[in-house]
C-alpha cells in the first residue's frame, strides 16, 4: 500500500518556521457547466437514484417539432401531427480513489495541512475523473463527422483544413437541419430567447481561431458575454450562435493526412442533450482511520455513469468536427 509520507528533514518540515503553502485550487468539472436536469443544456443530468434504489437509469427524450403549418383557411382537423419519443439508459458504475498519510509524526513535520491537501488533491482527481468520462463519451465512434477545408476524410487532410468562421457556419446549417440517413437536427440550447449551440475545440484549434481576423473582430462586441448563463463561463468566444469552449481533453491526434503525419483535432459540436449523465451517489470523500487514529485514509467515491444518447443509431445531439492544426505544431500530444 502507498502512504504519503514527509521524511525528516525534508524542506517542507523546517522547526520553527512561518510559510505560505499554495493550496492546489479546487476545480470544478468543466462540464458541469453544460448540466441541467430539465434535457435543455448539452448534458441530460438525472439524479433520481440518489434518493431511490437502482441501477440502470432511462432517460425519456422527444424528437424535435420539424413540421410544415397550415396556413389559411385550411382545414386542421385530420392533418396532426404527433411527438416522437425514445428511451436510452444507462447503467451505473462505482469509481473510488484513496489516498493514506504516514502518520502522526508527518502530520506533524508537515508545514501546511497534510488532511486538507488530500482532500484538494482528491477533489481533483475527482473533477478530472468526470471532465474525462465525458469528453470518452462524447468523442467515442461519432456517427456524423465533418472536416475541414475540402477534407472528406481523415486522411484527406492538410495543414490547410483547419478550423475557421466559414466552416463553423456551414457545419451549424447542417447540424440545424439534417435528416436522412435517420438523422434528426440538433436542438440548440435556449439562452435569453436566443439559440445557440456549443462547440468544444482542443488548445491546438484555438490556437488557429485566435489568428483568425474574421473570428477575434467578432468578439470584439459580443453582447453575450454579459449573460450570467453557465454556457458563457469560460467560453474562447461566440460566431454564428456557436459557443466555443477551449478545452485540454478533446482529443487531439497527428496520423492525418496522406503521409499520416498531420496533426488534427476531434473537435464536436453539441447541442441539447448532447449526452446523458446519471448519478446514484454524488462525490464525496470519506476519512478511515487505522491503527488506533495513527494513520489516516482518504477516500473519494462516486456512483454514476455517462453515455452519448442515439436515435435510429444516429447520436442524438452531437456532430464532430475534424480540423487540422496549422499552427500548434511543437506540442508533445499524448491524446487518444
Amino acid at each position: 500500500m502507498a502512504r504519503t509520507a514527509i521524511a525528516t528533514g525534508n524542506a517542507l518540515a523546517p522547526i520553527i518556521v512561518q510559510k505560505q503553502l499554495f493550496l492546489e485550487q479546487k476545480k470544478a468539472a468543466y462540464f458541469s457547466r453544460f448540466m441541467s436536469a430539465s434535457g435543455d443544456m448539452p448534458v441530460f443530468e438525472k439524479t433520481d437514484f440518489t434518493k431511490a434504489k437502482g441501477e440502470t437509469m432511462t432517460f425519456g427524450m422527444r424528437i424535435r417539432v420539424t413540421g410544415d403549418p397550415i396556413t389559411g383557411n385550411a382545414t386542421v382537423k385530420g392533418k396532426e401531427d404527433k411527438l416522437t419519443f425514445y428511451t436510452y439508459q444507462i447503467t451505473l458504475d462505482r469509481f473510488r480513489y484513496a489516498i493514506m498519510d504516514d502518520g502522526a509524526l508527518t502530520r506533524q513535520r508537515f508545514v501546511g495541512d497534510i488532511p486538507t491537501e488530500i482532500r484538494n488533491a482528491l477533489t481533483v482527481w475527482g473533477a478530472e475523473l468526470i471532465d474525462q468520462k465525458c469528453m470518452d463519451a462524447l468523442t467515442a465512434s461519432p456517427t456524423s463527422i465533418y472536416y475541414g477545408g475540402n477534407a472528406t476524410a481523415v486522411g484527406d487532410l492538410d495543414a490547410n483544413d483547419k478550423i475557421t468562421p466559414a466552416l463553423i457556419s456551414k457545419v451549424k446549417a447542417i447540424a440545424l437541419t439534417q435528416r436522412s440517413g435517420g438523422k434528426t437536427p440538433l436542438q440548440p440550447v435556449m439562452v435569453d430567447g436566443k439559440k445557440y449551440l456549443v462547440m468544444l475545440i482542443s488548445p491546438d484549434a484555438a490556437v488557429d481561431l485566435k489568428y483568425d481576423a474574421t473570428f477575434m473582430a467578432a468578439q470584439k462586441d459580443a453582447a453575450e458575454r454579459g449573460s450570467n448563463n453557465p454556457l458563457f463561463s469560460g467560453m474562447l468566444g461566440i460566431w454564428d450562435g456557436v459557443i466555443f469552449h477551449e478545452h485540454e481533453n478533446v482529443p487531439v491526434l497527428s496520423n492525418g493526412g496522406t503521409g499520416g503525419n498531420v496533426k488534427y483535432s476531434k473537435c464536436v459540436l453539441m447541442g441539447a442533450s448532447a449526452l446523458c449523465w446519471a448519478w446514484g451517489e454524488r462525490p464525496s470523500i470519506v476519512e478511515e482511520d487505522e491503527d488506533y487514529g495513527e494513520f489516516k485514509g482518504y477516500c473519494w467515491r462516486m456512483t454514476a455513469q455517462v453515455g452519448k444518447p442515439k436515435f435510429n443509431n444516429q447520436d442524438f445531439g452531437s456532430i464532430a468536427v475534424y480540423v487540422a492544426d496549422s499552427r500548434a505544431t511543437g506540442r508533445t500530444v499524448n491524446y487518444k
